[in-house]
C-alpha cells in the first residue's frame, strides 16, 4: 500500500473561500424561511400557493446545491505519495499520475474558463484538464503522452497538461521535486507466470502498435479475483491478477469452461465476485460503480437488442441513457453507423439482421460514449473474414487512441496478431501471461497454439488418468 507522504488543498487561499460560502449558506437558508413566511401570509390558498412553493424549493435546492459543492470542492485534497500524485477535485474527479508520466511542472497564472469552478473542465483544442478555483497558486503538469481524464460520469477527454491550484504552491513544487527524484520502493506484488518469472525481451508490438508506457496507472486492474460456487464447490475463477496498461490490447485465451465469461461478467459487474477486487479506469466496480462504468463499454457473448427498435433508434436509445446531448450523439451514430459498415440497415428493425450484424450494432452501442475500456466476449464470433479484418483495424486504431481493449478468443491466430499481451486461463487459474513472442519462447513452441496445447496438456492428461 501507498503511504501517504504531503496533502495539499487544491484551491489557493482556501480559508477566505469557505468562510465566504459559508456565510452564503446561513445566508441562504435564513432568506429562504423568510420567504416562505411571506409566501404563507401574502399568496392565496389554492394551486397558486402550491406552484409558487413548489418553485421557491426548487430555486433553494439549486442555489444549496452549487454551494455545498463548491464547499466540497474546497475541502478535498491532492495528496503526493511515493509513487506520484494523487488528484481529488470535488465529487466529480479523481486521478493518480505517476512520476514517470509527469516531464514538467511549473508555476502558471491563467484566467479560470468560468468565475465558479465547482468542476474540472476539458480544453479539447489545448488537449488539457483545468481542475482550477482560482487564478491563485496555479502549476502547469505537461505529461509525456496524452492520457484519458473522466469528468464526473460523461465528460473528459485526452490530455497532456493538467491546470491545477495549491494553497502553499512553493512548498508543493518542493515537495514534487524531491520525491520525484527519490528512487522508488520496489514493487513486491506477484507475478503470475507457469513457473518462474519470464524474463522480458525487446518490447512485442503486434501490427506496428505504439509501445506500452510503463508509468501508466493500470486501465484494467484486478486483485486475487475469485469466483466460487459454493453449491457445487466450483471455483470457476480462482485469485486472479491482471493488470492491463491504457492503450493496450490484451487476449483472453482458454477453452470452453476456463473461466474467461466468468471473469469478463465480475469486470463489468454483472456478477459479484465471492473474493477479490476489480478496478476498472482506476475506479472500483463495486464501491464505485456508476463511475466505473461510465468508463467502461462491454459487449457480451450474447447480443442483446431491443429487437423492434432500427439500429439507429438502438443507438439512440443507448445515447439518451448515457446522457449525451442529441446533436453530438447524432454525428457520433452517423460516424459508427458508416464506421462498421451498417448504414445501408440502419433504418430497419433489428430483428431482420443476421448474428454478424447484430454483433457489430451491439459494438456500435459500447463505443458511442467513447469509453476509456472496451472489453469483449468473443467479438470476432459470427463475423466474415473481411468484416473480421476490419474489426481487428478498428481495435489497433482505438487503442492508438489510447483505448484499452480486453477480449475473450478462441481465435489464436488473432491473438497473435492484434494484441500487445495474451494470458492465457485454464480451470480458472491464469498459467501463463505475456506477449507472443515470450509465451513462445516459455513453452519452446513456434506458434501460440502450441504454446496454448503445451501449456494446457498436463492437466489434460491429470483428467484423463
Amino acid at each position: 500500500m501507498e503511504t501517504k507522504i504531503f496533502s495539499y488543498t487544491g484551491t489557493a487561499k482556501q480559508t477566505g473561500y469557505v468562510g465566504l460560502i459559508v456565510t452564503f449558506i446561513v445566508l441562504v437558508s435564513f432568506e429562504a424561511s423568510l420567504e416562505v413566511l411571506l409566501i404563507t401570509v401574502l399568496v392565496p390558498d389554492g394551486m397558486v400557493k402550491l406552484v409558487v412553493h413548489g418553485l421557491h424549493t426548487l430555486l433553494i435546492i439549486f442555489a444549496m446545491q452549487l454551494l455545498i459543492k463548491a464547499l466540497f470542492v474546497l475541502k478535498t485534497r491532492h495528496r503526493l505519495t511515493e509513487s506520484g500524485l494523487k488528484l481529488h477535485y470535488g465529487p466529480d474527479f479523481k486521478a493518480e499520475i505517476p512520476f514517470k508520466a509527469i516531464v514538467s511542472v511549473q508555476p502558471a497564472k491563467e484566467r479560470p474558463l468560468s468565475s465558479l469552478n465547482i468542476r474540472p473542465s476539458y480544453e479539447k483544442k489545448k488537449q488539457r484538464l483545468n481542475a482550477v478555483f482560482s487564478n491563485k497558486g496555479q502549476v502547469l503538469l505537461k505529461l509525456d503522452q496524452l492520457y484519458n481524464f473522466r469528468i464526473g460520469l460523461f465528460k473528459g477527454g485526452l490530455a497532456d497538461e493538467v491546470l491545477l491550484n495549491f494553497d502553499h504552491c512553493e512548498e508543493f513544487l518542493a515537495a514534487f521535486k524531491e520525491l520525484k527524484a527519490t528512487p522508488p520502493v520496489e514493487n513486491k506484488a506477484k507475478v503470475v507466470t507457469l513457473s518462474s518469472p519470464l524474463a522480458l525481451q525487446a518490447p512485442f508490438r503486434p501490427l506496428n502498435l505504439p509501445l506500452l508506457s510503463s508509468s501508466a496507472t493500470p486501465a484494467i486492474r484486478t486483485e486475487e479475483l475469485t469466483q466460487h460456487y459454493r453449491s457445487s464447490g466450483l471455483r470457476a475463477v480462482n485469485s486472479l491478477n491482471l493488470s492491463i496498461a491504457p492503450g493496450e490490447i490484451y487476449g483472453f485465451l482458454g477453452s470452453n469452461g476456463a473461466g474467461k465469461t466468468t471473469t469478463l461478467k465480475m469486470l463489468v459487474g454483472l456478477l459479484e465476485p465471492s473474493t477479490g477486487k476489480a478496478w476498472i479506469a482506476g475506479h472500483n466496480m463495486w464501491t464505485e460503480p456508476l463511475v466505473a462504468k461510465a468508463s467502461l463499454g462491454y459487449v457480451a457473448d450474447r447480443t442483446m437488442l431491443y429487437e423492434r427498435l432500427t439500429g439507429r433508434e438502438f443507438l439512440s436509445f443507448l445515447a439518451q441513457m448515457r446522457g449525451l446531448e442529441r446533436q453530438e450523439a447524432e454525428r457520433r451514430i452517423e460516424h459508427l453507423l458508416n464506421l462498421l459498415e451498417l448504414k445501408d440497415k440502419a433504418n430497419i428493425p433489428c430483428r431482420t439482421y443476421s448474428f454478424g450484424t447484430k454483433r457489430k450494432l451491439a459494438l456500435a452501442g459500447a463505443l458511442l460514449h467513447q469509453p476509456a475500456v472496451l472489453i469483449l466476449d468473443e467479438p470476432l464470433n459470427g463475423l466474415d473474414p473481411l468484416s473480421s479484418h476490419r474489426l481487428k483495424e478498428l481495435f489497433i486504431e482505438l487503442a492508438t487512441g489510447g483505448t484499452t481493449i480486453l477480449f475473450s478468443t478462441h481465435d489464436l491466430a488473432t491473438a497473435e496478431a492484434v494484441c500487445h499481451r495474451v494470458g492465457i486461463i485454464h480451470r480458472g487459474e491464469l498459467v501463463a501471461e505475456g506477449s507472443a513472442h515470450e509465451l513462445r519462447q516459455l513453452a519452446a513452441a513456434p506458434d501460440l497454439e502450441s504454446v496454448f496445447l503445451n501449456l494446457t496438456a498436463t492437466q489434460y492428461e491429470e483428467i484423463a488418468l
